[in-house]
């Protein structure tokens, strides 16, 4: 709006000294007086066109740095404070065990390269949401396994990044609400942590769909068991029983695909997925620490879709800690609740007795 009323304010100046010229050559004849009339009218109009942009500019620079002070990230927008060290539950006190590590692993569907925008919202959808849980108290290692359609608490923004507060909808609309970066990244944490009654969740490896022939290539590929026969009319290998090493032909099939028009196929996807990722975590607990150090530095290859705020030394301490600990497919386990159909979109409602006991379980120690 500034730089319109500023070209406006000199298309007019202009104007306005084309015209004293004018007028000059055409009136060489009249008085000084007059000239000097003129020529103090142009100087007037140039400083109030001056001063209106000036005035302008000023009221969008005071308006944007209002919107930019109430710019959040969700990092910040939810503080969990220290309530959820000490809870008490069936009628037991327990303490939160600081000796357990989260990670927060999604999937979007996206392609491409993976960068945030200065425009908020309509960004992919998180598709496969997983939370690592290390506890190295009990040397135990439990993926929990969330569906995207779990209807919980999201922080919702507006177009330039200001905080609409949360909203119950999908968790997997938590990371398309934000600016496809950071912001989407700390999004769908916080609404993760929300959804486990503020247990902390900070860490985050967010990938899109081209990083998974990536992600299979770094341990040489993963040979499972398919569990099911979702795929098996399209892809033959894929029939339930078998075994198969997954190549980049298949192994974003294995993972992504469902038959949208069956009304909550996601859950067979969810079934593949926990057999891939019980086969990749003991994949990468059978290399060696050198093969493991060279994992992160092939991630260079895949990093235009991969965002994360883990660091390469904390890599390898999680992987150091990873290897000490046992993991079967026990040790993932899918969120209890229901499912139902809703007006756009299936949606999923956690057993809140079934989440509490879980959450109790994998993050309390009692006292």
């Amino acid at each position: 709006m500034a730089i319109v009323i500023m070209d406006t304010a000199m298309v007019m100046a202009t104007d306005m000294v084309i015209m004293a010229r004018n007028q000059s050559k055409r009136r060489k004849g009249k008085h000084r007086r007059r000239k000097k009339l003129w020529r103090k009218r142009i100087l007037i109009g140039i400083l109030l066109c001056l001063a209106a942009g000036a005035a302008a500019s000023a009221f969008i620079w005071s308006e944007q740095k209002e919107q930019n002070s109430l710019q959040v990230t969700a990092g910040n927008a939810h503080d969990v404070g220290s309530d959820y060290r000490n809870i008490l539950y069936k009628g037991e006190k327990y303490q939160y065990n600081n000796r357990v590590t989260t990670i927060l692993y999604a999937g979007v569907d996206s392609t491409g390269k993976m960068e945030s925008s200065v425009q908020y919202s309509d960004k992919a959808r998180a598709d496969t949401i997983a939370l690592v849980v290390m506890d190295e108290t009990n040397q135990k290692m439990t993926i929990l396994s969330i569906n995207r359609d779990t209807m919980t608490k999201v922080r919702r923004y507006t177009l330039n990044g200001n905080d609409n507060g949360l909203y119950t909808t999908h968790i997997g609309f938590a990371y398309s609400y934000g600016d496809g970066g950071k912001v989407s990244c700390e999004n769908l944490c916080e609404a993760v942590s929300l959804l486990l009654s503020n247990v902390p969740v900070k860490r985050y490896v967010v990938t899109n769909q081209d990083s998974i022939p990536y992600i299979n290539s770094l341990v040489g590929g993963i040979t499972l068991v398919v569990p099911n026969n979702d795929l098996s009319k399209l892809y033959p290998e894929l029939t339930a029983g078998a075994e198969v090493t997954l190549t980049d032909e298949n192994v974003k099939p294995f993972l992504q695909n469902r038959d949208t028009s069956e009304s909550f196929s996601n859950e067979g996807r969810m079934e593949r997925q926990k057999a891939y990722v019980t086969a990749y975590i003991n994949k990468l607990k059978s290399m060696s620490t050198k093969e493991l150090e060279k994992t992160w530095d092939s991630l260079d290859e895949m990093n235009d879709y991969l965002q994360t705020s883990i660091t390469k030394n904390q890599y390898l301490e999680l992987i150091k800690t990873m290897r000490k600990m046992d993991f079967t497919e026990d040790n993932f386990v899918i969120l209890q609740g229901t499912d139902q159909e809703g007006e756009l979109h299936d949606e999923f409602y956690a057993d809140q007795e079934a989440l509490l006991d879980l959450i109790v379980d994998l993050f309390y120690k009692k006292v």
